[in-house]
């Protein structure tokens, strides 16, 4: 794969990282970056968006010109900033603001990777909770944050192999128990064994999940293990494993800068498949039976949908 830093002028005598980068060249590398982070298809436009929009800002409004200057006000006055069509000064909307502190994230991940960068000022920016919900749906935008969190080096398997079952609906009751013969690679599945509150059903990895499953399948069969477990290597008690699955998935969390906020869990990652299953089929049937749900009405509170009102407006337009 050609070099996307080779353009960059200097790099061989800089003193510190991004000291003769600017903003816009800055943007060419995260843009490229962008397209091997996992974003789903609607997410791609709306992030390279938001950090081209962040780079004019800097380079535009701020007057910008390295990206070593990038600092926490910077990056607090973009997130914070009215749409340019707002005629008032009052701030954006909540889900405006995470978006643009989540496209900002994978913009300074992906600087750091390439070694222009050293910190993340976005790292201590706390914003309100989208909801106010005990549990809501991830974005797809996070989600792509999250995969790219995962990855905590280039021979990393197991964070990324515990969000991967979670995205294909796996609760951290039932990642433990998740065997390499659970899987079926071919038909893009994985056999998910069921709790007491979820039923058994197959899970559908997303294509970045497979992906990382079948890493994971190729460094736990160095073992010697006949069948060994995708997460969960050790013997302790039913509460441990269920814990260390917990751990595993929150970290990820915790690194990608979610895990503070007060509406999202390890559950999360499920609801935000449950959404993607309710946009892709508009049945909360199909969402209860692919999640391992056993009551609609908790599928409905999973993805954050109000079923029961939503019937009853279908029934005011009926005509009598």
């Amino acid at each position: 794969m050609e070099n996307p830093m080779a353009f960059v002028p200097g790099r061989a005598n800089m003193d510190r990282p991004g000291a003769n980068v600017t903003p816009s060249e800055l943007l060419g590398v995260v843009l490229h970056g962008l397209k091997e982070a996992g974003l789903a298809d609607q997410s791609m436009p709306r992030v390279a968006e938001t950090v081209a929009r962040f780079t004019a800002y800097l380079e535009q409004g701020l007057g910008i010109r390295s990206v070593h200057a990038i600092g926490k006000d910077h990056v607090t006055g973009f997130v914070l900033a009215p749409l340019p069509e707002s005629s008032g000064r009052q701030q954006p909307a909540v889900a405006t603001m995470h978006l643009r502190r989540t496209a900002l994230r994978l913009y300074f991940r992906i600087a750091r990777q390439e070694g222009l960068i050293e910190g993340d000022p976005t790292v201590d920016l706390h914003l309100p909770p989208r909801s106010r919900v005990a549990v809501r749906p991830l974005t797809s935008d996070e989600i792509a944050l999250c995969r790219s969190f995962s990855l905590k080096s280039l021979t990393a398997t197991r964070h990324p192999a515990a969000f991967a079952l979670a995205e294909a609906t796996a609760r951290t009751s039932e990642i433990p128990h998740i065997r390499v013969s659970d899987l079926d690679l071919e038909r893009g599945r994985v056999w998910l064994h069921g709790s007491p509150k979820t039923a058994t059903r197959w899970g559908y990895p997303s294509q970045w999940g497979l992906l990382q499953l079948a890493r994971r399948v190729e460094a736990v069969k160095g073992g010697g293990e006949h069948d060994p477990r995708l997460v969960y290597r050790g013997t302790g008690s039913e509460e441990s494993r269920q814990a260390a699955s917990c751990i595993a998935i929150s970290e990820t969390l915790e690194r990608a800068g979610l895990a503070q906020e007060p509406d999202v869990r390890p559950l999360s990652i499920v609801a935000w498949a449950g959404r993607c299953i309710f946009t892709e089929t508009g049945l909360i049937d199909e969402v209860a039976w692919r999640t391992g749900m056993r009551s609609l009405d908790r599928a409905a509170r999973l993805i954050g949908w109000d079923w029961k009102d939503h019937h009853e407006q279908d029934s005011k337009r009926s005509p009598s």
